[in-house]
């Protein structure tokens, strides 16, 4: 539709933020459309750093938390031969988004792409050996269940990758006003110990300059990887 071909990219950041921000956690919509092309452009840089991160091996079976449109899956399925694809995400414009751009894989049965909630998703126990989630948990009701939702998942000693804003970037930004909660270091260690993770290592990532710049400047990133016990 017109509407969407005109928000599709930069223009879309420049709605009003009552308009925008709402669409963050679960895009809906021709609005929700575009606003999954703007962060998935956005976040390119903090995407590919965390599944750098995440290390991918031959055959490996992966889960992602909250992918989006889902533009960035051939680069994940080409970091390593043979690698098995999972996302899931709580927006059904997502996951058709998502469908259409990688119908040839989910054809082959190299993806699988999933509406579901991190606390319930419909998968056997210890199926994966990587799961990943950047810049999702903010929208989780519970940062526990959550990673605890993933850690049923994952295999003994699968790897787990969190990516999210720090406190000090956030707070640049007007998240507090619409639910969303960003963690610090000490929290996140905190909720993966108690999900049943160790081993918990957690860097700070900051982005490469946009071209153009962005408004809100650079951001910076936790970068937690964590062991499945």
């Amino acid at each position: 539709m017109s509407k969407t071909t005109e928000l599709t990219g930069a223009g879309v950041a420049h709605l009003d933020e009552s308009i925008l921000l709402p669409q963050l956690g679960c895009p809906a919509g021709s609005i929700g459309i575009a606003v999954g092309d703007m962060l998935e452009h956005s976040n390119r840089a903090v995407i590919e750093a965390s599944f750098e991160l995440l290390d991918l091996h031959a055959n490996d079976r992966i889960l992602e938390v909250g992918l989006g449109n889902g533009a960035h899956v051939p680069f994940v399925l080409d970091q390593a031969a043979g690698v098995h694809y999972t996302g899931v995400d709580i927006s059904p414009t997502m996951i058709a988004v998502a469908r259409c751009r990688n119908a040839a894989y989910v054809r082959d049965g190299v993806v699988t792409l999933e509406t579901a909630d991190v606390v319930a998703m419909p998968f056997a126990a210890a199926w994966f050996d990587k799961a990943i989630a950047i810049n999702s948990t903010y929208f989780w009701p519970n940062l526990v269940a959550g990673l605890k939702g993933m850690r049923r998942l994952l295999r003994m000693n699968g790897t787990l990758v969190i990516a999210a804003i720090t406190p000090e970037s956030a707070a640049e930004m007007p998240f507090a006003d619409y639910g969303f909660a960003v963690h610090d270091a000490a929290t996140l260690e905190a909720a993966c110990v108690a999900a049943g993770f160790d081993e918990i290592g957690i860097t700070r990532y900051l982005e490469p300059l946009a071209d153009p710049p962005q408004e809100t400047g650079q951001r910076e990133f936790y970068l937690l990887r964590a062991v499945a016990v």
